[in-house]
């Protein structure tokens, strides 16, 4: 393990430890959990930003929901493994099976396009750029707890509005018109997604 993994490790933990009161009983799953949903965040960023912008706006918002939607994929999976709610574990299956069709969907819009068009500004890159800041920003400004279900809820909260402000990008500056289709939808089926886990949060209560 190198140094980086084992600060990683380090933050993680000390996190937690002030995230619950002395008087919590602590699930050692938790700690599990929340190194792989680090991990899960860590490969999300790090492949969006590996994405070579082209400044052609539909293939470079396609490009970048690809591993946005792959995140979701990963996280979801993990929850899947920690949930105690049959609820999260259908809303993480939901997020898994409308995530991989947006991708196909996404891919196939790729190969049919060819040889990017770049028509783009430098407007373009700046709003992907503040919004792949600000995605990342809050989803991990948040104190873990010791309750997966919660947590993960927080999170794909924030993931989520980070594929919506996205779309809303790809709708002001994109050209063709599978790719803002798509972009409808993922607007339309993400903030349908963020209402579901607030209910859940609300019914479920902030961990103590």
């Amino acid at each position: 393990m190198n140094k980086l993994k084992i600060y990683s490790l380090l933050l993680l933990t000390a996190l937690f430890s002030v995230a619950c009161n002395d008087d919590d009983e602590i699930n050692p799953g938790s700690y599990a959990f929340h190194a792989e949903m680090e991990a899960a965040m860590d490969k999300m960023e790090q492949a969006m930003d590996s994405v070579e912008m082209t400044m052609d706006p539909d293939v470079d918002f396609a490009r970048m929901m690809i591993p946005h939607h792959q995140g979701s994929i990963d996280m979801s999976n993990i929850v899947l493994k920690y949930a105690k709610h049959e609820e999260m574990k259908q809303l993480a299956r939901k997020f898994k099976e409308g995530d991989s069709e947006s991708q196909a969907r996404l891919r196939s819009f790729l190969d049919a396009h060819g040889d990017p068009v770049p028509t783009a500004g430098p407007e373009f890159m700046q709003e992907m750029e503040q919004a792949m800041m600000k995605m990342n920003q809050t989803m991990r400004a948040y104190n873990m707890s010791n309750d997966p279900d919660y947590d993960f809820a927080e999170i794909m909260t924030h993931h989520h509005q980070g594929a919506i402000d996205m779309s809303q990008i790809e709708l002001k500056h994109g050209k063709d018109e599978p790719a803002l289709d798509e972009a409808r939808m993922i607007i339309e089926h993400q903030q349908e997604d963020i209402i579901e886990l607030g209910e859940f949060r609300n019914e479920h209560g902030q961990p103590k």
